[in-house]
């Protein structure tokens, strides 16, 4: 199998680098919180998505394109309401605007439009003040069945099925919206989906969550590129980076932490329970990792506890 994807990667480049595309704007959800605002996210070339029915050679045909997508330098300009702003894009395509300033708007979700269109729908979330937990999961092997530990299954899973049909955690969104449930504004929960995966997946994902019934929440996805090298790098160090962002966007909110034992989710929930201990409210692990010496860590439980 390796041979046959190894191939079709090839084509899928050769294309992307050949082929002169439209442009989009695959723009990361955003969030306001008690340092201000923080938008981002990546002009690149248009290529056709999965469909929900395509079959396994047409999905592992597009999503390689999709991983592929050469960044565009240019101007993006994106509006909230009536709010708008411009930036020019790096050589990448990447941008990001973080601003101290409150956007003045009512809690819950706000849809991001821009130019150059965007690639699936993207949101600001501005979180209520009067709810008191968030959640900051993980992605693969935590809600999405990937296999990561087997990379041969890893890849079909990733590049040969249709988000809509890629195999959700049984029980883990019915579990989240419970706990949402919770807050007095479940609507402006905030929930945060955290994955090193790269950002070229965000549509894919974003289809994935709203087939399997997931809350709503921001999706944040690694910024990855051939062209600049970044391939491969640190995943641990980055999503340490992202939660500690988001603690101190939210201060006055304690979280309830998910991930799995397949990487590195249980060393980083530890550092943030250490650094961080009055904002965390709980940290669960789905167990995939079968090595009897994976190490444990205090104040770590099981997520099957919470099914019950």
């Amino acid at each position: 199998m390796k041979c046959w994807i190894t191939g079709i990667v090839l084509i899928a480049a050769a294309l992307t680098a050949r082929c002169a595309e439209p442009l989009q704007a695959i723009v990361d959800d955003a969030w306001q919180g008690a340092q201000g605002y923080h938008f981002s996210g990546r002009i690149t070339e248009v290529h056709a998505v999965p469909q929900k029915d395509s079959g396994r050679m047409a999905a592992l045909y597009r999503t390689t394109r999709m991983l592929f997508t050469s960044g565009e330098e240019g101007l993006v300009t994106w509006r909230v309401a009536d709010q708008e702003w411009t930036l020019r894009s790096s050589e990448h395509g990447y941008w990001e605007l973080a601003g101290s300033l409150s956007l003045a708007l009512a809690p819950g979700w706000h849809d991001i439009e821009s130019t150059p269109a965007p690639s699936s729908l993207a949101g600001l979330l501005v979180v209520d003040p009067r709810n008191p937990i968030g959640i900051i999961s993980d992605i693969d092997d935590t809600i999405l069945i990937t296999g990561v530990l087997h990379k041969g299954t890893l890849l079909k899973n990733s590049l040969t099925v249709a988000p809509e049909h890629r195999a959700a955690v049984p029980g883990m969104a019915e579990l989240y919206r419970k706990l949402v449930q919770r807050n007095p504004a479940p609507e402006a929960t905030a929930i945060f989906y955290i994955s090193a995966s790269p950002r070229q997946l965000t549509d894919n994902i974003r289809r994935f969550l709203a087939a399997g019934g997931f809350p709503r929440g921001v999706l944040q996805l690694r910024g990855t590129s051939v062209e600049s090298g970044d391939v491969g790098k640190d995943h641990a160090a980055y999503k340490l980076r992202h939660i500690e962002t988001i603690l101190a966007a939210f201060p006055n909110l304690s979280f309830q932490f998910f991930g799995d034992d397949a990487e590195r989710d249980p060393e980083i929930y530890a550092k943030i329970r250490e650094k961080y201990p009055e904002q965390v409210a709980g940290i669960w692990i789905r167990h995939v990792n079968p090595d009897e010496k994976r190490a444990t860590y205090p104040g770590q439980r099981d997520v099957s506890e919470l099914k019950r």
